[in-house]
């Protein structure tokens, strides 16, 4: 069942569609493809399909770097194992969070899911409020324990400077000044953030446009070897290649035969 043929349906399911059936099944607000990169997602459609199958309270479901990611993935691997459920997972890929990627793992895991899940009602948010349990009960207070720590130093600091500033009330002025630039610091840093950030979210949307126009393309492509090979005869065939080879402002100009082949292998467009 694992085996999902690359001209099955499951691969023409769009971006919108699967990111509202995820949201759905997981209670999750999603926005964009790439955020499944985590593997948070797939642990849960595996749990869902499969009852107490997969180690949850190993997933990190906060998890926002690469390498954590890869950590959440092998869990996802040890339970494919543990399933026998055949499918490569590519993880060096679907870790970088690469739109064309995790979109096809994405398609296959839907049609998976479709083809095994039970229909049995699925609690999302009390499956990852168990594991996170888990997972605090394993050492989740440890590190919080460190932070309380580490944040004493910082609270003394202050104290021993306050009867300097008592003493010599001149002082003053050169802390107010220097918290100027850190401040303005702090604004740039925000800026450059977002400015970065809109330029990861530019150079996605384009990846994803480039794959979607190099997908049509081949399409096209096979279509109209199919009507030059057919009889051109044939009034259906004609409206098709009509279509295809009509660009703006020369609907009138319609050509056929070998001057629309020869039309078309030149400028690599229809």
């Amino acid at each position: 069942m694992s085996n999902i043929g690359m001209m099955e349906g499951a691969y023409f399911v769009g971006r919108v569609e699967l990111l509202n059936w995820l949201n759905d099944l997981l209670k999750l607000d999603y926005t964009k493809v790439e955020q499944t990169a985590s593997a948070a997602a797939h642990c849960q459609i595996i749990d869902a399909i499969y009852p107490g199958q997969v180690a949850l309270s190993k997933v990190n479901f906060n998890a926002m770097h690469e390498y954590e990611f890869v950590k959440n993935f092998k869990v996802l691997q040890n339970a494919f194992d543990k399933l026998n459920i055949d499918k490569n997972i590519d993880v060096a890929k679907l870790a970088k969070a690469k739109y064309q990627d995790n979109l096809e793992f994405l398609q296959w895991i839907k049609r998976y899911f479709d083809l095994n899940y039970s229909g049995a009602e699925y609690d999302a948010v009390a499956a990852r409020k168990a594991g996170a349990y888990a997972a605090d009960k394993k050492g989740g207070a440890k590190p919080a324990a460190k932070a309380t720590k580490a944040a004493a130093p910082a609270v003394k600091v202050p104290a021993k400077a306050a009867p300097k500033a008592a003493a010599a009330p001149k002082a003053a002025k050169p802390a107010v000044k220097a918290s100027t630039p850190s401040a303005s610091s702090n604004a740039n840093d925000e800026k450059i953030t977002e400015l970065t950030t809109q330029m990861a979210e530019l150079t996605t949307n384009l990846d994803a446009v480039e794959t979607e126009r190099d997908f049509y393309y081949k399409k096209l492509r096979d279509i109209e070897i199919l009507c030059q090979n057919a009889d051109q005869s044939q009034e259906v065939v004609q409206k098709i290649l009509e279509i295809m080879y009509s660009t703006e402002g020369k609907n009138e100009e319609f050509v056929t035969g070998e001057e629309a082949a020869e039309e078309a292998g030149e400028d690599e467009t229809f």
